[in-house]
C-alpha cells in the first residue's frame, strides 16, 4: 500500500441521544484520500447508514451500519472496490451524519486514507 496510510477512528453516541446529521465534525490537517471506511453500531438499527461529508457536501454517502455483527464498508479502487477514492484537502471540515438511528446507538467509524491527493 503506502507508508502514508492513516486511519480516522470516531465511536460516538451514548443514552439517550440520537446521532443525527452531522453529529461530528473533524478540520482536517493535511490533503488526504480516503480509500477505505469500516462502521458498524453497537446493537442492530434497521434502516441506519452513516454518511460522510467534506465542507457540507456528501462525499460518501449511506454506508449500512443497521446489523451489529456486520460492519458497513466503502471500498476505494485502491482496496479493490470500485468506488473512486475521495480526496479532501487540508482545512476541510469533515463531518458525520447518522441517518435513521434510534436512540442510545452508538456508531463507531474508521476511515482508511492516505496522505495527499491519491485520487489519480
Amino acid at each position: 500500500m503506502n507508508e502514508n496510510l492513516i486511519v480516522l477512528a470516531f465511536a460516538d453516541g451514548e443514552t439517550g441521544i440520537t446521532l443525527g446529521a452531522n453529529y461530528r465534525y473533524q478540520t482536517i490537517p493535511f490533503d488526504i484520500t480516503i480509500v477505505y471506511v469500516s462502521a458498524s453500531p453497537n446493537v442492530d438499527d434497521a434502516g441506519a447508514t452513516v454518511d460522510i461529508n467534506d465542507d457540507g457536501s456528501g462525499a460518501i454517502t449511506a454506508i449500512d451500519v443497521s446489523d451489529q455483527n456486520v460492519p458497513g464498508r466503502w471500498r476505494s479502487t485502491h482496496v479493490g472496490g470500485s468506488n473512486a477514492p475521495v480526496f479532501m484537502a487540508a482545512g476541510s471540515l469533515l463531518s458525520l451524519d447518522g441517518n435513521a438511528t434510534a436512540a442510545d446507538t452508538m456508531i463507531s467509524v474508521q476511515i482508511w486514507a492516505l496522505v495527499g491527493d491519491i485520487s489519480a
